[in-house]
């Protein structure tokens, strides 16, 4: 079983501008991008810069709703003025309530629009929900055990020593690794350009030429990071049920 990420859908794209790319840092939960983009898309035509521009104090106003100044921020984003990125910035700067993953998402976008406009190119902006630095992605991944067992001493430093090898073969670098009764998961950055499957199953792969305790299962995302319930969820619920119904099926 895989848990496909979005990853082999931007190739082509990453292909064609490998030089201006730009990758939102910050975790930000997937759904609320989506609605940013969503509102965006929707408001960016027939937008007056100036009248824009004439109500963004509203945005320090602590009498005026959430949802009004979460329009204003995309509006302001929309709009090429180095004043909109300015107020924006500022209001990322003094902004202390729920409105600062939105406040980065509009940050990030006039950033974008203005560079587009001074250097005549628009970059690459991709999201996702775990963030990223530079050209690599954060990535969380699951692999699971053979047995539904803890892990002995012997597994758990031949596991963290390919993984350490296989991360860094590809530019990447390790950064949690938590062992569980029946997987291990990491978060790891990974350039998006590498062939992230093929990290993984190398680990798998070098592991059971040795001992042989890995499933070939395993769950790579950028979306989400799973906790320790829904990853055994996942392993009881999903590969150990469908191993047993193949083996009555059998």
């Amino acid at each position: 079983m895989e848990f496909e990420s979005f990853y082999e859908k931007i190739q082509d794209a990453l292909h064609q501008v490998p030089d201006n790319i730009r990758i939102l840092e910050k975790q930000i939960d997937i759904e609320l991008q989506k609605e940013y983009f969503r509102q965006s898309r929707e408001m960016k035509k027939g937008l007056d810069a100036i009248e824009v521009l004439g109500q963004a104090e509203n945005l320090f106003d602590d009498t005026i709703p959430v949802d009004r100044k979460q329009k204003l921020l995309v509006q302001l984003a929309s709009i090429e003025r180095i004043e909109a990125l300015r107020l924006i910035e500022r209001f990322k700067k003094e902004n202390k309530s729920d409105l600062a993953d939105w406040t980065e998402m509009a940050f990030q976008e006039s950033r974008i629009r203005l560079e587009s406009s001074l250097l005549g190119e628009r970059p690459l902006f991709i999201s996702s929900g775990l963030g990223g630095r530079g050209h690599k992605f954060r990535y969380f991944g699951a692999l699971f055990a053979l047995e539904d067992g803890p892990f002995t001493t012997w597994q758990k430093d031949l596991l963290e020593k390919e993984i350490l090898f296989a991360l860094e073969r590809y530019d990447s670098e390790l950064e949690s690794i938590e062992f569980h009764k029946g997987f291990v998961a990491l978060t790891a950055m990974i350039p998006i350009r590498e062939p992230l499957r093929n990290i993984f199953r190398d680990i798998i792969m070098e592991c059971n030429q040795i001992g042989g305790f890995l499933r070939t299962d395993m769950l790579i995302t950028n979306v989400k990071q799973f906790n320790a319930d829904e990853l055994r969820d996942i392993l009881v619920n999903k590969i150990l049920k469908e191993e047993n119904n193949n083996e009555q099926a059998d």
